[in-house]
C-alpha cells in the first residue's frame, strides 16, 4: 500500500512537472509572438490624415517624450512686459515654430521691395521631397509668395517653408543664415536655428533651439506686419484651387474671444508648443507655451495664461501725441509763457485695481533759457503708479518760443 501510494505521489508530481514546462513553454511562445510583432504595431500611424486636406493631424492626447512640465510666459504685446512666467528661459526645440522667424524675414523682404506678394515662387526637387505637413508641391510648379505663406502658416507646409526660403535668398543655407542674424539682431540670446520648417534634425544636422521668452519677443517683432494675422487668425482656407483645405493647428482659433494667431509646434522630444495671440479693446497679449505634455494641454494651458491676464491687466491710454500737458511755463528770457505737448502717445499695462492709482508730473530741464526752437525738448511727462514709475515720454515745444528784448538792448537808429 504504501509503496503504491507513494507510487501515486511520485506520479502526481511528475505530472505537475510536465504541466509546468507546457506553460512555461506556452509562456515562452507568446512572449516571442508578441516581440515580433510589436515593430509593427508601433509603426502604425497614430493620427489619421486630415481629410481633403494633404495636412497630416496632430495626436490629440497622447503624452510625448517630451518634458515633463511645461515652460510658459505671458507679455503685453506692445511693450515686452511680462507679466507672469515659468522657466521662460529653459531652451527647448521649437519645431514648427520655427516658421515664425522664416515669415519674418519673408515679410520684412516685402517691406524693402525685395519680394512682392506676387511673385512667383517656384517649387524645386528638395521642396517637393520634404515630408510632414505639406501641400504636396510638385517638382516646377509655382504659386505666389502670398499663397505659399498661407500655406506656411495656416497649413505649417514644410514643402513651402523650403521654396519659400530657396526664392528668398537662393538657398535654404543662406535663409537659416539670415534668420540666425535676424535672432541676433533681436537679441534672442537663446535661439539658434538649424532649419527652416522645425523638423527634427536629421543625424548630424544641427537642430533648432529657443525658449519660450525668446518665441514671445519674437511673436512681438511679427505682429509689426498685422497682414500675418490675416493668415494666422484664420481657421480654414482653400489651396490649389480648392483641392486641399488648410486647417489650422491652433485650436484656440475661434474658440478664445480674440484670439488670431500665431503658430504651434510639435514632435515628440519637443512636447507640445504653442505661440499664440489674442486682443481684447486696446489691449494684446502674447503667450508662449513649451513641452506641454498633450495636444490640448498646451492650448488649456494658453488659454488660462491668456485668460488671468487679460483679468488682472488693463491698458490705459495716459495721453495722445501731440496733446498738452502740465500747465503753462515761464523760463529765463522768454518773452512769455507757453505749454509743452507730449511727444508720444503714452499707454500703460497696470492691475485693474491700480487704474485709478495713476498721476502724472512733467520734470521740466534744469536752467532752461529762451530762445527755443519749434520741437524742442524741454523734459518730460513722466506716469507713476504710487511711487512707482510705468512710464515717461519727452515733452516739446508747441512752437517757437522767442526771448525777451530790453530795450537798452535795442541798437540806436
Amino acid at each position: 500500500m504504501k509503496g503504491r501510494r507513494a507510487s501515486k505521489v511520485r506520479g502526481s508530481w511528475a505530472e505537475d512537472r510536465r504541466c509546468a514546462r507546457t506553460t512555461a513553454a506556452l509562456l515562452l511562445l507568446a512572449a516571442t509572438l508578441l516581440w515580433l510583432v510589436q515593430p509593427a504595431l508601433a509603426a502604425r500611424p497614430r493620427g489619421r490624415a486630415a481629410k481633403s486636406t494633404g495636412m497630416q493631424a496632430e495626436p490629440r492626447s497622447k503624452a510625448t517624450a517630451g518634458p515633463a512640465t511645461p515652460s510658459w510666459i505671458v507679455v503685453h504685446a506692445a511693450t515686452g512686459e511680462e507679466l507672469a512666467s515659468q522657466e521662460p528661459d529653459r531652451p527647448g526645440a521649437p519645431a514648427s515654430m520655427t516658421k515664425m522667424m522664416l515669415a519674418l524675414v519673408v515679410m520684412e523682404a516685402v517691406k524693402e521691395g525685395q519680394l512682392t506678394m506676387a511673385d512667383p515662387v517656384p517649387t524645386s526637387r528638395v521642396a517637393s521631397k520634404m515630408g510632414g505637413s505639406q501641400v504636396y508641391l510638385k517638382e516646377g510648379e509655382s504659386f505666389s509668395v502670398e499663397e505659399m505663406l498661407a500655406g506656411l502658416l495656416i497649413g505649417s507646409a514644410n514643402d513651402a517653408a523650403v521654396a519659400l526660403a530657396e526664392r528668398l535668398t537662393g538657398s535654404v543655407e543662406a535663409t537659416i543664415q539670415r534668420m540666425n542674424d535676424r535672432a541676433g539682431a533681436l537679441k534672442l540670446t537663446k535661439t539658434k536655428f538649424g532649419s527652416v520648417h522645425g523638423l527634427p534634425p536629421s543625424p548630424g544636422q544641427v537642430g533648432d533651439v529657443t525658449t519660450p521668452r525668446d518665441m514671445a519677443r519674437l511673436g512681438q517683432e511679427l505682429l509689426k506686419y498685422p497682414e500675418i494675422l490675416r493668415w494666422t487668425g484664420t481657421p480654414e482656407a482653400p489651396f490649389r484651387g480648392g483641392i486641399f483645405i488648410l486647417r489650422n493647428s491652433n485650436k484656440l482659433i475661434g474658440k478664445f474671444p480674440g484670439a488670431d494667431g500665431i503658430k504651434t509646434g510639435h514632435f515628440a522630444e519637443a512636447g507640445y508648443n504653442v505661440a499664440v495671440t489674442a486682443k481684447r479693446g486696446n489691449l494684446r497679449l502674447v503667450a508662449v507655451v513649451m513641452g506641454a505634455p498633450t495636444n490640448q494641454a498646451r492650448f488649456t494651458e494658453a488659454a488660462r495664461l491668456l485668460g488671468e491676464g487679460f483679468n488682472r491687466f488693463t491698458e490705459v491710454s495716459v495721453i495722445k501725441a501731440g496733446a498738452p500737458v502740465g500747465s503753462e511755463l515761464r523760463i529765463a528770457r522768454a518773452k512769455g509763457p507757453f505749454r509743452p505737448l507730449a511727444k508720444n502717445d503714452v499707454q500703460v499695462l497696470v492691475k485693474r485695481e491700480e487704474k485709478d492709482a495713476l498721476k502724472t508730473s512733467v520734470e521740466i530741464q534744469p536752467d532752461l533759457k529762451a530762445p527755443l526752437t519749434k520741437g524742442q525738448v524741454v523734459g518730460a511727462l513722466v506716469v507713476r503708479v504710487g511711487e512707482r514709475e510705468v512710464a515717461r515720454t519727452p515733452v516739446v515745444t508747441a512752437g517757437e518760443v522767442a526771448r525777451k528784448t530790453f530795450w537798452w538792448l535795442t541798437p540806436w537808429k
